[in-house]
């Protein structure tokens, strides 16, 4: 009785886990509170698992805040799952050679409905820099990449993802109504790349191209942020150029890859 009562145990605390992160799919980031109020259980618990998962890289946690996020692992899983290429593995050197390039952050992003993940990053060498964003989970119309990415889509497709009323905006510079963001990705089609000027953190700026896979869609972005200091107009079109070169040495691979 004393083994079947310790198995039932484990078994509820590896529910308990897998509750949690599933709980990532909705709530970008969690506290250890809100994780407890989500499960019914309490915050004890709650902290024993996150405490676990970020051992595992299951969860990272933000020194500042304290909360926790999905982690490098469970990204690491998800992009195993996914059909044909793993565009990170792909992406991979040629981020490493942009960020030499232009010496600031890179983060390699991809579109999760009204939102973007972060699957890889690689912060740049100087010495103020942003800092590595892997396993971030945003709104997409708040960033360079996610507005990259949401200028792919248009009509029906568009109001799907966001909805046609206000959007929730994360500094007083963030674009919080379709009408005003319709008008900005409209930009983004004709030009080709998106920026972002501390729509998503007040200091921090970003430029973002897309990534095509073998048959020319747009399946991830590139996105070059630093701080807001140092990206003026003259610097987002010598990262837009970098950028591009990138992203067309990353569709090469991909296509030499399926072939």
């Amino acid at each position: 009785m004393e083994g079947a009562s310790r198995r039932s145990r484990t078994v509820a605390s590896v529910d308990s886990a897998l509750r949690l992160l599933s709980s990532f799919g909705d709530h970008p980031t969690l506290s250890v509170k809100e994780g407890a109020e989500l499960l019914g259980v309490s915050p004890s618990t709650v902290h024993r698992l996150l405490v676990t998962l970020l051992a595992r890289g299951f969860v990272s946690q933000d020194a500042a805040t304290r909360r926790y996020r999905p982690g490098p692992a469970l990204l690491d899983i998800a992009l195993g799952a996914l059909q044909g290429i793993d565009v990170r593995r792909a992406a991979r050197p040629h981020l490493e050679r942009l960020t030499t390039e232009v010496r600031e952050t890179v983060n390699l992003i991809v579109l999760d409905g009204p939102l973007i993940r972060f699957i890889d990053s690689i912060e740049g060498p100087e010495a103020v820099r942003v800092s590595s964003r892997t396993g971030t989970v945003l709104p997409a119309h708040c960033t360079a990449g996610g507005k990259m990415l949401l200028a792919q889509l248009e009509g029906r497709q568009l109001d799907d993802v966001l909805g046609d009323g206000h959007l929730r905006g994360l500094t007083d510079h963030s674009v919080t109504d379709r009408a005003s963001l319709d008008e900005e990705l409209a930009g983004v089609r004709r030009n080709g790349y998106a920026t972002s000027f501390e729509q998503s953190t007040v200091g921090l700026s970003a430029v973002a191209v897309p990534i095509a896979d073998a048959r020319g869609h747009v399946i991830a972005a590139i996105g070059v942020s630093a701080p807001a200091a140092r990206l003026d107009s003259r610097r987002v079109e010598e990262i837009v150029t970098a950028a591009r070169a990138a992203a067309e040495a990353i569709t090469a691979d991909l296509r030499d890859s399926s072939r």
